[in-house]
């Protein structure tokens, strides 16, 4: 346990090892760390120079001998200080790197997915949306391949507030979904392709043997979709 709790301070197990055992036996010569730290002899001599460089090992000699002593344990306490301002400073660099992912991200603007797996990632990311869903296509089909996620999925847009507007096959009529409008377009609109228009995103998701879906971030293509969705609304009927 103490030494579990040294290397969690920084020391590595070597060094965790010596340090324990030179707190027990005082003053003591190289080869007796290691007989009582069971440190080979090989690897004892870099575990006292690291101990020595963070201030918990001093060398005095005796009669000739190099002996070495077991440095103060509060040290311990400026070495977790220590080692706390460098995991600070090392969490300045987090903005940078989401900066340098989100301008990486921009740049890839279509996401391919495969399998139901890759549909529910699509999903997933519909639930983050900051603009409501305007959706069409493949009415039945979610259901079909997502009997008991696509519950749960709708169950956490509605907890998030996030409001739908679908163009749907008059087949299904009527339909409640809760904070949801919906519009029918006439049976012979029939599509195995679900598309979804929200924050800037455009998601396409084909409901055939293996499904695929593709996500697009890209402004043009989101208002040219977008203005296709107006065009149906106006078209459709409640």
């Amino acid at each position: 346990m103490k030494q579990e709790r040294l290397e969690k301070a920084g020391l590595s197990p070597n060094e965790a090892k010596c340090y324990l055992a030179l707190l027990k036996i005082g003053s003591a010569s190289a080869n007796e760390v290691s007989r009582k730290s069971g440190v080979h002899r090989v690897s004892v001599y870099d575990a006292l120079r690291g101990l020595a460089e963070k201030g918990l090992v001093s060398q005095i000699t005796k009669a000739n001998k190099l002996l070495f002593e077991a440095g103060n344990p509060e040290k311990i306490i400026d070495i977790i200080k220590a080692k706390e301002e460098q995991l600070n400073e090392a969490k300045k660099i987090v903005p940078e790197l989401l900066l340098d992912f989100k301008t990486a991200k921009q740049k890839q603007e279509i996401h391919s997915f495969k399998g139901i797996a890759g549909v529910k990632t699509i999903l997933k990311e519909m639930l983050n949306s900051k603009t409501e869903i305007l959706d069409f296509g493949a009415e039945y089909k979610i259901k079909e391949f997502l009997p008991y996620d696509y519950p749960k999925w709708d169950k956490e847009r509605v907890l998030k507030k996030i409001k739908m507007r679908i163009v749907a096959n008059i087949k299904i009529k009527p339909t409640t979904i809760p904070l949801t409008t919906i519009k029918y377009v006439p049976s012979e609109f029939n599509s195995s392709v679900s598309t979804y228009i929200f924050d800037g995103k455009v998601a396409l998701i084909m409901w055939v043997e293996n499904p695929m879906g593709i996500l697009v971030e890209h402004r043009a293509v989101y208002d040219s979709y977008r203005n296709y969705f107006k065009y149906l609304w106006k078209t459709a009927s409640f």
